[in-house]
């Protein structure tokens, strides 16, 4: 079989909940799992998703706890970010630079609200993390129409300054690295909006919204379709202005969405002009499938008591979206040919499935699939599903 599929690592995963060598805890434990994803999952690349504590932000804890990404890095004694890549292609690997677009945290927030709101009972309950760009930003975080709640965690791309930040960023992250390709997830870990059409009223966007259509979105009635769109169109510009800064640098550029049209569940209705990305040779590789709602590696279910609604389109719940093979076959591989970008299918939070797979992989324009790390490389861990005793 050809190596097409990815191998998607989520490293704190594996330090906080792994066993043996799916700690990934040594680069020795490393290149043995690379080996038999190589070999066993048919991966050609994988996607490595560094850890927060490398991050410029500031972890929380309640009295009693600690943050168990903090405890999971403290015997980590080597760059990762130059470790990997050279591991990787010693096994014949490609290694993307796993990064995130709208997930920057949150403040812990009060007792009282941790007892009946929380990001997940087992391990995030009582414990957060912000970046400090977020944390010295309020007002950059998408705001409601009143102006009185923010979604902590998703930064508002209409202002130059964020999507500056993130170039930058991430380019940082990249540089004098020997990273083959950047993955840019569209997954959020943050708190889901109560209704699909919440956040989306910063300032930048009222003041471009009025200019083009004469009507101020947060004091009158306005057409939702333009608006929406108008929210997307800052995604795509954000994915132009990137795509210009690795010009040049060999750096792929691959984008995780969920399925369909929109952002959807835990974010908004704002457009996904993924075919215009496609169109205008923006990405590379588009990875559809993508879940905001459960844990790639664990399955716990994240943000259970808050799923929202009013999206047009939800991944979560299949409405106004056919079954996937059939999206595929009707919408991405037609709106694909004849362009340059690859395919893939997340498979992350689905059960293995030879039947389902071959399936997948028979669709024209499909070119392979994205599968956990941990959970090929820690079965005793989803037996008992938690950490570590």
């Amino acid at each position: 079989m050809q190596n097409d599929n990815v191998i998607s690592v989520s490293w704190g995963d594996h330090l906080t909940f792994g066993e043996g060598d799916g700690v990934l805890g040594t680069p020795m434990a490393v290149a043995r799992r690379m080996a038999r994803w190589r070999d066993e999952l048919s991966a050609g690349a994988l996607h490595w998703r560094y850890l927060r504590a490398h991050l410029e932000g500031e972890f929380y804890a309640a009295k009693g706890y600690r943050h168990p990404t903090q405890k999971g890095a403290e015997n980590i004694d080597w760059d990762d970010l130059k470790v990997v890549p050279a591991l990787a292609h010693e096994a014949g690997l490609k290694a993307y630079l796993y990064v995130s677009l709208f997930d920057e945290g949150w403040p812990l927030p009060p007792e009282e609200v941790r007892e009946v709101s929380y990001h997940n009972e087992m391990h995030r309950r009582h414990v957060s993390w912000q970046s400090n760009f977020s944390r010295e930003h309020p007002e950059y975080a998408v705001v409601d129409r009143e102006g009185l709640k923010r979604q902590w965690g998703v930064l508002c791309l209409a202002y130059p300054d964020v999507r500056k930040h993130f170039r930058k960023h991430f380019t940082k992250l990249l540089s004098g690295r020997n990273f083959d390709g950047l993955f840019v997830c569209l997954r959020s870990q943050s708190r889901p909006a109560d209704f699909a059409d919440q956040f989306g009223f910063n300032e930048p966007v009222r003041q471009e919204y009025l200019e083009r259509y004469g009507v101020n979105i947060n004091r009158e009635d306005f057409d939702l379709k333009m608006w929406r769109e108008l929210l997307g169109e800052y995604l795509t510009l954000f994915l132009r202005e990137l795509r210009g800064d690795l010009k040049g640098s060999g750096v792929r550029l691959s984008v995780g969405v969920p399925r369909g049209d929109v952002l959807g569940p835990p974010l908004s209705n704002a457009t996904l002009q993924w075919r215009q990305w496609v169109a205008d040779g923006i990405v590379d590789e588009l990875v559809i499938n993508q879940n905001s709602s459960q844990c790639p590696s664990m399955w716990h279910q994240l943000w259970p008591m808050h799923r929202g609604a009013g999206y047009i389109q939800n991944h979560l719940t299949g409405h106004s979206l056919p079954p996937l093979t059939e999206h595929i076959a009707s919408s991405y591989g037609p709106a694909l040919d004849g362009k340059a970008a690859d395919l893939m299918v997340a498979r992350q939070w689905s059960e293995r499935s030879v039947s389902q797979e071959a399936e997948l992989l028979g669709l024209e324009k499909v070119k392979g699939m994205v599968f956990s790390s941990f959970r090929f490389d820690n079965p005793a861990a989803l037996a008992r599903g938690n950490w570590r005793a």
